[in-house]
């Protein structure tokens, strides 16, 4: 399991960059955007730790928050944009505090 490490020097109120990013991104259906965003926000304020992976041979990504067993399950529609999203979404979660292991 590889593991990113939090930007402390950097980290900003909130989950409000993140909710643009999943605002921003078309794959992404509102509800699911609101559901993300309170389970992140729940997550970062007693064990900031987020777990994500591609699936290979797809154009699914998934993100669980606080534990690995707990996964909401994106589809995209090429995995270029898959590839995409998920590195800004890494970093972002960086920025705000989150430890992020890629272990899917």
């Amino acid at each position: 399991m590889s593991e990113i490490k939090t930007s402390h020097h950097h980290k900003s109120p909130g989950c409000a960059g993140i909710r643009h990013l999943l605002k921003n991104t078309r794959d992404i259906p509102d509800h699911l955007v609101e559901q993300l965003v309170r389970a992140l926000e729940n997550t970062l304020t007693c064990h900031p730790e987020i777990f994500v992976g591609q699936v290979y041979d797809s154009c699914v990504y998934r993100i669980g928050c606080g534990d690995i067993y707990t996964e909401t399950k994106l589809l995209f529609a090429t995995p270029d944009v898959r590839n995409k999203f998920a590195s800004s979404f890494e970093a972002a979660c960086c920025h705000v505090g989150f430890t992020v292991h890629r272990s899917y």
